[in-house]
């Protein structure tokens, strides 16, 4: 898309609505992963494909306003970026230190990928701001797994409640910098 144009495809409103759910989709479907991986649950592969989805979410969206090949580029980076948030969650639970720790080099190059990747398609996006952001998701993500795993039930509820308003922040800052690039 032309950066001087404005899409009519969303109004700034419709935009922010989106993104939030998206973002909301990640963290929701993350949690029930979380219970279904602890609690040993027949859904966990469902709920790992739903999760998949959501790179494929974003990228639609981000077609509407940025190159293909940009946002594809994208989608590839935010879907490893997943699968790693994952395998950190699984080293969490099973309590497998080594694994955690090789994962966690690699999640970290990754999230500089993603951060890099997002600052180079919007200059709104800082990519320290969103290293920052992803990695302290992570962390909470991390924390409420180990709730979860310890059975401190009413401190997993309230860690899931402080990520899904992180969350909604993240979308909050990808939508500040989408209004300011496309719609003047």
């Amino acid at each position: 898309m032309d950066n001087n144009k404005h899409t009519g495809y969303y109004s700034k409103e419709d935009l922010r609505n989106v993104l939030r759910q998206y973002f909301s989709d990640y963290s929701m479907w993350m949690r029930f992963l979380i219970v279904s991986r602890v609690s040993n649950l027949g859904d966990q592969e469902v709920i790992l494909n739903r999760i998949l989805e959501i790179p494929i979410d974003l990228s639609g969206l981000f077609q509407i306003y940025y190159d293909k090949e940009m946002t594809d580029v994208f989608e590839n980076i935010f879907r490893t970026h997943i699968k790693l948030s994952i395998d950190l969650v699984e080293a969490v639970i099973a309590g497998d230190t080594a694994t955690f720790n090789r994962t966690m080099t690699v999640w970290n190059a990754n999230t500089k990928a993603l951060s890099s990747q997002l600052a180079l398609m919007n200059p709104y996006w800082e990519q320290q701001q969103l290293e920052n952001l992803f990695s302290y998701l992570l962390s909470m993500t991390l924390e409420e797994a180990t709730k979860r795993k310890n059975m401190q039930y009413a401190d997993d509820i309230y860690q899931y409640n402080n990520i899904e308003y992180f969350v909604l922040m993240i979308a909050d800052i990808l939508w500040n910098g989408m209004v300011k690039k496309f719609y003047p």
